[in-house]
């Protein structure tokens, strides 16, 4: 690793200091008549970014001070006039200017409305954007919620699947959240904040390795200069037959939002605040065959949350080329989920009921997280050459107390408690160079080292007695060190992306003063992507990308955690990371995705939820089983119809195929299933807008669970006013309460039937303000170190 460290810092003392020079200019008109007052940008060639702004003065005379060497574009604007783009270089000298001559806008007489609006779907070379920003079926959602509008996402049980594959690794703005559970984020974070989802199918060497397909969200960004911000208000209500079997009361959200963004000079002060109210429920049924015995099981989990993330920050651009920042951010949540569960035993033979009992499980949950970050950016030169360097540390802290009642048929009852102490400390520096060759040729090189120590403790009590079978303390410590380049190239119509990632992994693990887990070893993984333009509508990619799923820390703690008298979950010190190697070819259509076929492979595969019989009770752990295999055939195309009517519809056929030796047998159970998802707007005016968006899956196979047929409608209203400055929604979810799920497990001994359905129907009322100048360029979106290890923290 110095070897590494030498390389790119010996990188910076190396890189030659450049001149600086001026740039003066004059700007007139086809008449010559000078331009008072006008916009003038100084913009980068290689991406557009703004370098330095001015106005030019009573003699429209404009200048920029302090410019290194470099290609650059003079942007200039004036009312009533076209804009001018003049390309400019700079090597070692001062420019003069000729004259920039602004065009006369031609203007046609009579009312003319023109809307530029984003393609919802964009196809790139290693990513689909969804572009949601807008969208009115998002209104008054938090983020989980808009996940399942997603073309091929699936959202159950607050648990996230792509196209089949349920391991993926979800990001905020390029990192893996800083908070506490990546779900239970997600679920508080408000959809007005949100401008786009990326989905990658394939990672390049860039990205951390751990995670299958990454879900990438990215929220707005405010502009960067002057003073702008957002306000965001939304009420909801659930639509239910409040007949006490099982809802018995209404349940509603309550979520405010406010940003603001503030630059002023060199420095640039941002930052938000998202509180969220909110009461919920699940309700479950499960019937279990353990001869002799039948068990039927209800369960009715009320539960209410209040949650609130903040987010602040400073960033000083110290001169063009260094810029230094600051973030500070948190995360708290308090809940409280008061589950019922009522069980009948009946003889499986006769169909005699044996007894009946209840178990009253109030499970209260804290959440928090305190996070910093400091970081720099320095850029070499006009074409791209940067160098970000950023330090993380983060705090959680995450505490569960469950207080269990059972309660058989004669009255009698029984008290045990449950208590969950879990602190988690990260330590992570994240150093990235890139390295543009020509306009054509990039080369980056990168490292990481992060270093996490968790220590899980569950004290269980029966009545005031502490129990020693049940009660444990987990410490885990784990140092993760990386290294990665890659090589981008462009060539006539081919564009090449190649990378190498390299990891090494130490981890250890001590249970109860015993040591379960040490281990330390290194994994390489390489990323290949080929995309071809055929012509100027119809291009082809390629994509390779190996990958690694490394458990949870949860995952590895052997501590049990029960839900009632007859369930409990167990984890595993000894579970093995799971590694993936992911395909994908794919034609496109004028950048939107037309039809791709990817295929994965996953050996080793981690199934997160094994069950097993312990007499009369059922538990699950993580186990390492066997392999499994994905293939997906993807189609999508747009739904325009004339002018008013725009969206698309998509299709897909999926194939998982599971094999593991397990429990004495073979379990080997592959089956196809089709999706079909659809988003369409009608505009019957530029301010009022109405959409429909849905989907529909058929059977599928998910570890061992056969999950029957889902989908779900949703309906949204917008009305958008103040020049587009105000927005109000009304939203319908779920219209017809058919986001529910049934599933089964039939295999050797383990008969199960399930029943689950959540609060899913409800309606919605937003209103979102955006004030201020929302016009200039954008704040810097960064990465910060600690990307993956903080989506490996789970609370549940």
């Amino acid at each position: 690793m110095r070897y590494i460290f030498s390389i790119l810092f010996s990188t910076i003392l190396l890189s030659n200091l450049q001149a600086q020079n001026k740039i003066t200019g004059k700007l007139i008109d086809e008449k010559q008549k000078i331009q008072k007052l006008a916009t003038v940008l100084l913009l980068k060639s290689s991406d557009s970014s703004l370098v330095k702004s001015t106005l030019t003065n009573e003699s429209a005379i404009f200048s920029f001070n302090e410019i290194g060497n470099g290609s650059y574009l003079i942007f200039a604007n004036g009312m009533g006039y076209q804009k001018s783009y003049t390309p400019i270089t700079i090597n070692g000298k001062d420019q003069n200017m000729e004259n920039i001559t602004l065009k006369i806008e031609a203007v046609n007489l009579g009312e003319v409305t023109v809307v530029s609006r984003k393609p919802f779907l964009e196809q790139r070379a290693d990513k689909l954007v969804v572009n949601v920003e807008g969208s009115a079926t998002a209104a008054g959602s938090n983020a989980l919620e808009v996940l399942q509008k997603v073309p091929g996402v699936i959202v159950r049980n607050e648990q996230v699947t792509l196209a089949g594959k349920s391991n993926v690794n979800i990001m905020i703005n390029g990192k893996s959240s800083q908070y506490t559970d990546i779900n239970q984020v997600l679920a508080t974070t408000s959809a007005s904040n949100i401008e786009k989802i990326e989905l990658i199918s394939n990672p390049g060497a860039r990205y951390d390795a751990a995670g299958g397909a990454i879900i990438n969200i990215i929220l707005k960004k405010n502009a960067d200069l002057g003073t702008n911000g957002t306000v965001s208000l939304a009420n909801g209500m659930g639509l239910y037959k409040k007949d006490g079997n099982p809802i018995d009361r209404n349940f509603y959200r309550f979520t405010p939002y406010v940003s603001i963004n503030h630059r002023k000079g060199k420095v640039n002060v941002y930052g938000n605040i998202n509180f969220f109210h909110r009461n919920l429920y699940s309700y479950n049924e499960y019937e279990r065959v353990i001869p002799p015995s039948r068990f039927l099981q209800s369960k009715y989990e009320p539960n209410e949350r209040n949650s609130s993330s903040y987010r602040a920050g400073v960033d000083y651009y110290a001169d063009d080329k260094n810029t230094f920042g600051f973030l500070y951010r948190g995360y708290s949540l308090g809940s409280l989920e008061e589950a019922v569960n009522n069980t009948q035993q009946f003889n499986s033979n006769t169909g005699a009921l044996i007894s009946t009992f209840q178990t009253l499980n109030n499970n209260h949950i804290k959440r928090n997280n305190q996070a910093g970050n400091v970081n720099w950016k320095h850029s070499f030169d006009s074409t791209g050459k940067e160098l970000n360097v950023d330090l993380d540390y983060s705090n959680y802290q995450l505490n569960n107390t469950n207080d269990i009642q059972n309660i058989v048929s004669s009255g009698a009852s029984t008290k045990s408690t449950q208590s969950i102490n879990n602190p988690v400390q990260f330590t992570v520096l994240k150093i990235d160079y890139s390295h543009p060759i020509n306009k054509d040729t990039k080369f980056e090189l990168g490292s990481k080292l992060s270093f996490a120590t968790i220590d899980n403790a569950i004290v269980f009590k029966n009545g005031d007695v502490v129990d020693p079978r049940r009660s444990t303390n987990f410490q885990y410590k784990e140092n993760i060190n990386a290294v990665y380049s890659s090589f981008m190239k462009k060539l006539g119509g081919w564009e090449i992306n190649a990378g190498l990632r390299v990891e090494q992994t130490i981890a250890t693990g001590d249970s109860m003063q015993v040591q379960v887990l040490n281990r330390n070893y290194i994994q390489l993984f390489p990323s290949f992507f080929l995309t071809r333009t055929i012509d100027k509508n119809i291009s082809t990619v390629f994509q390779y990308s190996k990958r690694v799923n490394r458990p949870s820390y949860q995952q590895q703690n052997p501590f049990i955690e029960y839900a009632d008298s007859l369930t409990y979950s167990k984890g595993n010190p000894l579970i093995r990371p799971e590694m993936l190697d992911a395909y994908k070819i794919g034609l496109t259509y004028q950048n939107q995705p037309f039809f791709s076929i990817s295929y994965n492979k996953t050996n080793d595969v981690i199934f997160n939820s094994a069950p097993k019989q312990d007499g009369n009770q059922t538990f699950v752990t993580p186990e390492n089983l066997g392999t499994y295999e994905n293939v997906t055939f993807e189609l999508n195309f747009p739904l325009n119809f004339g002018k008013k009517i725009s969206g698309y519809g998509g299709n897909h056929l999926i194939y998982n195929h599971y094999k593991a030796d397990y429990l004495g047998g073979v379990y080997d159970n592959a089956k196809w299933n089709w999706q079909a998802y659809w988003q369409v707007a009608y505009k019957p005016k530029p301010t009022w807008s109405i959409e429909i968006s849905g989907f529909y899956t058929t059977k599928f196979l998910q570890e061992f669970l056969t999950i029957n047929p889902l989908g779900s409608l949703n309906l949204a209203i917008q009305k958008t006013f103040w020049d587009k400055k105000g927005k109000l929604t009304l939203n319908f979810n779920d219209v017809l309460f058919t986001e529910k799920s049934t599933a089964m497990i039939d295999y050797q001994y383990i008969n199960i039937k399930a029943r689950e359905m959540e609060e899913s129907r409800n309606v919605r009322l937003a209103f979102t303000y955006t004030f201020g100048n929302q016009k200039l360029k954008e704040i810097r979106s960064r990465e910060s170190a600690s990307d993956a290890e903080s989506n490996r923290v789970k609370s549940n």
